[in-house]
């Protein structure tokens, strides 16, 4: 039951994703945004629990091998070698998830603090990020910290994102353990998706007026040429007349 509601809420996020942009600039439900950042955190711990066993387990298997006897040595060192390769294999997958815990951790940290900024300034979401983005296109050295604070925090979880998934492609997981980190590989595409977003609306006034500023400049210069056209025809007719005395 919970995997299904994790799945239902990663394909509602989906949906309303891909019909906020449909309208052009990106919409975020604040609410829904801070619950899958929460879901894919716990998804990760989930991961790291099942990871930890796993690990235990072929440790154990290790251990048990080498209390044996009657054994032939060469089988024996196939089958430890085969285990120790396999616990390798968790015990760097296991690291990785670890890291991305603690990167998600951080980009709850970060929704937090803008959270609590929002509180302070009586404002709704969309209000703030409106304030957010008019701040930052005039410069505001906070507004440009809090900017450059959120896009390295959501690099650093997509960065280790990506290495998880790298690793995760090269094991033989068991079925338990695929399914958890399929529901993992949702929610941080969603997670992955919605963290753009915000940064696209903090960032939206600066990006509006970079396109005005280069639509002025392509008129500016269209109007000079068209200037000089001018003037060259003026001269040339200018000539035509000389000419005709």
């Amino acid at each position: 039951m919970k995997k299904w509601i994790i799945k239902a809420a990663a394909a509602a996020s989906l949906t309303f994703s891909s019909l906020a942009h449909a309208g052009g600039m990106p919409v975020i439900d604040w609410v829904n945004l801070v619950q899958n950042t929460m879901t894919a955190l716990q998804s990760v711990k989930d991961e790291v629990y099942q990871n930890t066993n796993i690990v235990y387990q072929y440790k154990m298997m290790a251990n048990q091998l080498l209390q044996s006897t009657g054994l032939d040595v060469a089988d024996l060192s196939e089958q430890l070698g085969a285990l120790r390769n396999e616990i390798s294999s968790y015990e760097e997958y296991g690291n990785t998830l670890k890291d991305l815990y603690g990167g998600l951790s951080g980009n709850t940290d970060y929704l937090n603090r803008v959270q609590s900024m929002m509180v302070s300034a009586g404002k709704s979401p969309g209000e703030w990020l409106a304030d957010q983005a008019s701040l930052l296109s005039n410069g505001n050295k906070t507004a440009k910290n809090l900017f450059n604070l959120g896009a390295s925090v959501f690099k650093n979880t997509e960065t280790l994102a990506k290495r998880r998934e790298k690793i995760q492609k090269q094991m033989k997981l068991s079925p338990t353990a695929q399914a958890t980190a399929q529901t993992t590989n949702q929610m941080l595409d969603v997670l992955a998706s919605q963290n753009a977003d915000l940064l696209q609306l903090m960032s939206a006034k600066t990006q509006s007026d970079a396109d005005k500023d280069q639509k002025s400049l392509a008129v500016q210069s269209e109007s000079t040429e068209l200037a000089k056209q001018l003037q060259s025809d003026r001269e040339s007719q200018r000539q035509k007349i000389l000419d005709l005395k």
